[in-house]
């Protein structure tokens, strides 16, 4: 009797401790196949998200260079000149107050350049790419040459080598080198020569008064005369710089040069 309750005893003690170990290998694997569910679900998700994240990434990160890619270059300067050197190698030295702005294609598809103020350019030869100032009321356009563009006062290119074309209004001039062209504040045109350039004259047939005009339009100075000789006739080709040609058709009149300032000169007996 004792022993068929001991054995009974056992027999459910086994059961207890079989029970708590199915239920505890139950619950493990319930929780491995929850587990899977989770993990299968996050990779699902997962497999969602990273290429949209890709996408997005790659979206902002094109869109940020194409943003950059077309911002407008801007070279100022306030109160002393700079000297800025331009991708295609040109050298620019600004003065004060100016303000230079590079397209957004520059050294790609064009060399084109807006312009306000007063500057010295150097630009780099590039026969394909002509370099073209846009300076709002005229356009300078250049392959590789040295020049002055001032807006300060008048509208005035000055070609120190090279060549240039000068576009105004619908008309368009080309520059020689140590030639200026000039637009003054009523929108009147001048393109004139620095002193020392030689240059030929037809004085053949021609009153006085008619030559100093001509050497007036030709090197932008001002000259005083003795007014008895403006009907003294001139007759000849002369070919030299301003001082020469003044000291040839001044020498049958005797009249004497004197430099009253920079762009003013008087004949005097």
């Amino acid at each position: 009797m004792d022993f068929e309750n001991q054995w009974k005893s056992l027999e459910d003690d086994h059961r207890k401790i079989k029970d708590t170990s199915d239920e505890r290998i139950w619950n493990g694997l319930e929780r491995k196949i929850q587990f899977r569910k989770n993990t299968r679900k996050f990779l699902s998700v997962a497999a969602v998200l990273v290429p949209l994240f890709t996408i997005l990434s790659l979206y902002f990160i094109n869109n940020g260079k194409s943003s950059s890619s077309q911002t407008e270059l801007v070279f100022k300067t306030s109160e002393i000149k700079k000297e800025f050197v331009l991708s295609d190698g040109s050298k620019i030295i600004l003065e004060p107050q100016s303000e230079l702005t590079l397209a957004t294609d520059f050294g790609s598809k064009t060399r084109t350049v807006s312009f306000t103020g007063k500057a010295f350019f150097n630009i780099a030869k590039k026969e394909s790419l002509p370099f073209i100032v846009d300076a709002k009321s005229f356009k300078v356009q250049v392959l590789g040459t040295q020049f002055t563009l001032d807006q300060k006062e008048n509208n005035k290119v000055y070609l120190k080598e090279g060549k240039v074309k000068v576009d105004y209004k619908g008309h368009t001039t080309y520059l020689l080198p140590k030639e200026t062209w000039l637009a003054d504040k009523k929108g009147i045109e001048k393109h004139f020569y620095d002193y020392d350039v030689k240059r030929k004259f037809d004085f053949n047939n021609m009153k006085f008064n008619e030559a100093v005009s001509k050497l007036e339009e030709t090197y932008n100075v001002a000259i005083e005369y003795p007014q008895e000789y403006k009907n003294n006739i001139i007759d000849g080709d002369i070919t030299g710089n301003l001082e020469k040609v003044l000291q040839t058709i001044s020498f049958p009149f005797n009249l004497n040069i004197e430099k009253k300032s920079q762009d003013q000169i008087i004949l005097k007996k």
